[in-house]
């Protein structure tokens, strides 16, 4: 069916479709509320009837219930997602006519709305035959079906701005996502949560959220490309074409900190998905280490490599470039390997006195029997292995006379050969065994570390035993310890994670990748992150090609975005010029007003000021961002007094809000403000390992951006 072009036509088209949405809101509101009491009137006759049921009877009614719910649960998701297409149920329209054929008009929204079980008004965005909208202009064009490809022409495109059921603006153009159309989403404010962007997915992006055959997708994107966005909408995408076998719960993905995970919280939700789990490293590694010890946490460990320099930094420095580079995770490779033989001493078995079985045997069957299993669950079949050698000497020599041959007292064990047998056995393998600490293992690696490596580093070997000494684990050491308990371990396989994302990827270590690629075997993976964006340049990945290697190339697709959308132009064009090296960027062509460097100002009262200015010109999201926390602190104690409902945002349990944040340098990262203040732009970036940092800070900016200095001017501007 073609629908009319004219504006009435629109309307009424819209009228249609929002008078279909509340009569499905009514349906599944009515079937939510006599499913939920269809609930509670199993769950009432069940505990009334519990004591007549059997057990099959039990499990058959609790199968039921747990269908009711699940129905009731999906439909309470419709509900949400209908609720969200009663304000705007499409953002897109094309006119295709199939070869052939009469032109069909489709209309692509979030989700798909159906009248009458048949009569599609609305295409989900995710559909092959909306790809069109994405990847084709008017003229020739094709989408793939089951059966085949089908081939015709687009003969009118059209994207719609709908809010509260209106419809406020039509862009009609000849190009897929039009320019008109792009520039006013991305000039509009930005919210204190990420939004879905399936009205303004540009051709390339969508390539990448459609990829569904490659294993590991890297995605090298600038500051502002949208690849957090488009990991989102390739986890949406996923979930759609794959619903039969892929749940939310079958998708992780690895945030930097807590504050991130909160803010895009809402884009599966906003596109009709419930939310994947998430996780950061600390929670991640929190349930393999040994919990004695004082593990730094990630902000505490970015605060100080923020800090003022001393001289145990520069050590702490060059400590890092080692542990994080790809020499030394090979070294930690080679030595895990190693363990088996350096972590017990083989010994006889001995009950009476009377060597039973030879450490000779032993030895043969712990390193050659078992040579494939890890450690940890090695000595466990060693010790299977020599208490049925045991076992069979025992009933074959005794057949229970000599039970006193083996220390055997029937008092102490109930007569239980067995149970005796076995634990004699089973403490005697242990005291073999020197330690399963991982902590205490490291710390051999680094008393032999001479044998590994050429390079000059005992200031670094003491400085990490005296460390562990104190009970203190440094954030770069905790990599590596959990490298070593997973290789005594054995490395999970988290099979139930069939797709994993891992965003701010530059800021993780070749070994994390090496235990990833390790732990989740069943996973296809997006890995999404910015060189230009790195931490420091004393730590973690150096180039994109370096997670290929580990992940082998043959597994792995890089993809480089290299335009960014979030910042004016002017703003992109200046905090490129910050960097030295690093990867190309390309603004988009939205013009704004040119940043602000503001030198020998006082801070306090040009802050002020530039705030009533930002106001004033509409914006609503506002960031303070100096570099670290503790100058984020002593800001806020000194505008808190004077700025209204002020935000800090300085750990994990802060909470990001629309409004005015005071923010440190490394969590603002992967976040967006409508206007950014950099109230330290003098010497505390002095040094060119801060090029990339500052660089971070200043794009987070969308629309203005005030760098100040109570002296001259930093430097690297």
């Amino acid at each position: 069916m073609t629908v009319g072009i004219s504006k009435q036509d629109e309307i009424l088209y819209l009228n249609k479709t929002l008078d279909t949405i509340k009569e499905l809101l009514d349906k599944f509101g009515d079937s939510s509320y006599e499913r939920s009491n269809d609930i509670k009137s199993d769950r009432r006759l069940l505990w009334d009837s519990i004591k007549e049921l059997d057990e099959i009877e039990v499990q058959h009614f609790n199968q039921n219930l747990a269908m009711q719910e699940k129905l009731y649960l999906n439909n309470i998701e419709k509900i949400k997602t209908l609720r969200n297409q009663l304000n705007s149920p499409y953002f897109a329209r094309i006119d295709f006519k199939e070869e052939g054929e009469s032109p069909e008009s489709i209309y692509i929204g979030i989700a798909s709305v159906i009248k009458d079980d048949f009569d599609f008004l609305v295409l989900d965005w995710r559909s092959p035959i909306s790809n069109m909208f994405y990847d084709y202009e008017m003229g020739p064009a094709s989408y793939t079906t089951p059966n085949g490809e089908i081939k015709g022409e687009i003969v009118l495109n059209r994207q719609y701005n709908i809010k509260n059921g209106e419809i406020k603006f039509i862009h009609e153009s000849n190009s897929s996502i039009h320019d008109e159309a792009l520039l006013s989403v991305l000039g509009s404010n930005t919210s204190d949560k990420m939004k879905n962007i399936v009205s303004s997915i540009q051709k390339k992006q969508n390539e990448i959220i459609r990829n569904d055959k490659t294993k590991v997708l890297l995605i090298q994107g600038v500051a502002g490309s949208g690849k957090t966005s488009i990991a989102m909408h390739r986890a949406a995408f996923l979930l759609y074409k794959y619903r039969k076998t892929l749940k939310a719960e079958n998708i992780l993905i690895f945030s930097p900190n807590d504050v991130f995970s909160e803010y895009i919280s809402d884009v599966l939700p906003g596109l009709g998905e419930s939310n994947i789990s998430e996780t950061t490293l600390e929670d991640f590694y929190k349930s393999f280490l040994p919990s004695i010890y004082n593990y730094e946490k990630k902000n505490d460990y970015l605060e100080y490599i923020y800090s003022e320099d001393t001289k145990e930094k520069a050590l702490r420095e060059k400590a890092m470039r080692f542990k994080n580079s790809l020499e030394f995770s090979k070294i930690l490779e080679d030595f895990a390997n190693k363990l088996p033989n350096m972590l017990i001493q083989f010994k006889d078995i001995i009950f009476d006195n009377k060597v039973i079985i030879s450490k000779k045997k032993v030895s043969e069957v712990f390193l050659n029997k078992f040579k494939n299993v890890p450690f940890i669950d090695r000595i466990e079949s060693l010790k299977g292995n020599l208490f049925a050698q045991v076992e069979t000497k025992y009933f074959v020599q005794a057949k229970n006379k000599n039970a006193s041959d083996f220390g055997y007292n029937p008092f102490d064990h109930g007569n239980n050969i067995q149970s005796y047998l076995k634990e004699e056995v089973s403490k005697q393998v242990e005291s073999m065994i020197e330690t399963i600490n991982p902590v205490t293992i490291y710390t051999y690696l680094w008393r032999d570390i001479s044998k590994y490596t050429k390079l000059d580093i005992d200031d670094i070997c003491d400085f990490t035993i005296k460390n562990i000494g104190d009970m203190n684990i440094l954030f770069e050491d905790i990599i590596p310890i959990l490298y070593l308990r997973m290789h005594m371990d054995g490395f999970k396989n988290y099979k139930n994670i069939k797709h994993l994302i891992i965003d701010e990827c530059q800021d993780y270590s070749p070994l994390f990748y090496k235990i990833i690629s390790k732990s989740f075997k069943n996973a296809t993976f997006t890995i999404l992150g910015d060189i230009n964006q790195k931490i420091s340049n004393d730590t973690n990945i150096d180039k994109k090609e370096d997670i290929e290697v580990i992940f082998g190339e043959d597994n792995t697709q890089i993809v480089s975005l290299t335009k960014s959308y979030r910042s004016t132009f002017n703003i992109t064009e200046f905090s490129k010029n910050i960097l030295e090296f690093g990867e190309p960027i390309e603004g988009v062509e939205r013009q704004g007003m040119e940043p602000q460097v503001l030198e020998n100002v006082n801070i306090e009262e040009t802050i002020l000021e530039k705030l009533k200015e930002i106001k004033e010109s509409g914006f609503e999201s506002i960031a303070i961002i100096p570099k670290t926390a503790e100058k984020s602190k002593e800001l806020f104690n000194l505008l808190k007094d004077k700025i209204e409902d002020l935000n800090l945002i300085i750990d994990d349990n802060s909470h990001y809000s629309k409004g005015i944040s005071i923010i440190p340098s490394y969590i603002a990262k992967g976040l967006e403000f409508d206007s950014v203040i950099v109230p330290d732009c003098d010497k505390t970036y002095s040094k060119d390992s801060e090029r990339n940092l500052l660089y971070t800070v200043c794009t987070r900016a969308l629309h203005s951006l005030y760098l100040l200095s109570s002296s001259e001017k930093s430097r690297l501007l």
